[in-house]
């Protein structure tokens, strides 16, 4: 008899094949792709900062496109197959729900970080050419923006399942925009608002994801280390939102009808 775990895996790898397969997919990875090396050609504009250009273009760009893949494919996973009405024959299986959204999220992960990897490659490659030395921090600049899309991506997952495609797309987007200012939006609240915006900013902080933690970009590309314990602590908080988001989602869709 196969367990939960099992069936978890199998809706994961179900997951990977279709999105791999999906054109929205090739389509980011693709103009990721060119924009890496696109940093490579308008490096010599900046003399003595080739190297620094490069990384700030190609880092950025990890984020920004593996953002893409989860508004354009993760938002609109579930609905896709609720209005084919295969949602109905997986869960015959029997697949339970809570198993089928945590399938969900774990193939798109597989799916972002087949293409982490391979915009590092070609990342690799492009930095290669310039005349600054390789950075050990790249390699925790990828860890750190592979945690960053994780939050984000479960955070899509759960939004999924009780709202529509585009409005969960549109709400991804703009919560990845919050968590990046959400410290910034405290601290205004607390600096210039009343006890009503003091509150309402407190509580972005604090139940909205703080992307700021994965965004380790400018001492990287400034050559100024990080530190293992900030990772860890970054991998804790990220597997706890996570988690979080997971339990909430598959709470939702086990309740909700399917028509």
């Amino acid at each position: 008899m196969t367990g939960a775990g099992d069936h978890v895996a199998a809706v994961a790898l179900n997951t990977f094949r279709e999105t791999v397969r999906d054109r929205i997919f090739y389509l980011v990875g693709v103009f990721g792709l060119v924009l890496i090396g696109s940093s490579a050609i308008l490096s010599p504009l900046t003399v003595g900062a080739q190297g620094k250009v490069v990384a700030d273009v190609g880092l950025a760009s990890l984020s920004l496109f593996g953002l893409l893949v989860v508004v354009f494919v993760g938002s609109g996973m579930l609905h896709k197959e609720i209005d084919k009405r295969t949602i109905t024959t997986i869960l015959a299986k029997p697949v339970s729900r809570r198993a089928y959204v945590a399938g969900k999220f774990g193939g798109l992960i597989l799916t972002l970080a087949c293409m982490l990897a391979a915009m590092g490659a070609l990342f690799l490659l492009v930095t290669l050419w310039t005349p600054v030395p390789l950075n050990p921090g790249y390699a925790a600049a990828f860890g750190f923006a592979f945690l960053e899309l994780a939050v984000v991506t479960a955070v899509a997952v759960l939004l999924s399942t009780f709202v529509s495609p585009v409005l969960a797309a549109v709400l991804t987007l703009a919560l990845f925009v919050v968590g990046h200012v959400s410290s910034d939006l405290k601290a205004f609240g607390a600096l210039v608002g009343g006890p009503a915006l003091r509150l309402a900013t407190s509580v972005l902080f604090y139940v909205l994801p703080n992307l700021e933690v994965f965004n380790v970009r400018g001492a990287v590309v400034h050559g100024d280390p990080v530190s293992g314990a900030h990772l860890a602590l970054a991998a804790l908080y990220a597997t706890c939102y996570v988690a979080l988001c997971l339990v909430l989602a598959g709470a939702i869709f086990t309740r909700r009808e399917l028509k």
